[in-house]
């Protein structure tokens, strides 16, 4: 037998048939990317609760959680915190411009 021959035992696929498999094979390919899009999720969602776990043990070994007295007194220094380290850059600021001008006036003859 020629190869490209037709099996002449084997009769042709009907275009109907043609078109039952296409589409068979088009809904497997989209299972397949949806079953590769859940497992994506799933390991995403698995690694995000062992990050939380993660955490909260963190958080557990840490003891109780501060009263409301203590986080009031957090806030407190925390802008205490940011009022200073704005001043500093100020001051660091103020600094550069005194030692520009001072490199200036001594390379003054």
């Amino acid at each position: 037998m020629a190869s490209g021959a037709a099996d002449p035992a084997v009769p042709p696929p009907l275009p109907s048939d043609l078109q039952g498999w296409n589409r068979l094979e088009r809904a497997a390919r989209a299972a397949a990317i949806a079953l590769h899009e859940w497992r994506r999720r799933a390991t995403e969602a698995e690694n995000e609760v062992q990050r939380l776990r993660g955490e909260l043990e963190q958080v557990n070994a840490l003891g109780s959680l501060p009263s409301l007295q203590t986080g009031d007194e957090i806030r407190r220094l925390r802008a205490e915190n940011a009022v200073l380290t704005s001043r500093a850059a100020e001051a660091r600021q103020r600094v550069s411009g005194l030692l520009a001008r001072l490199a200036v006036l001594e390379n003054r003859p």
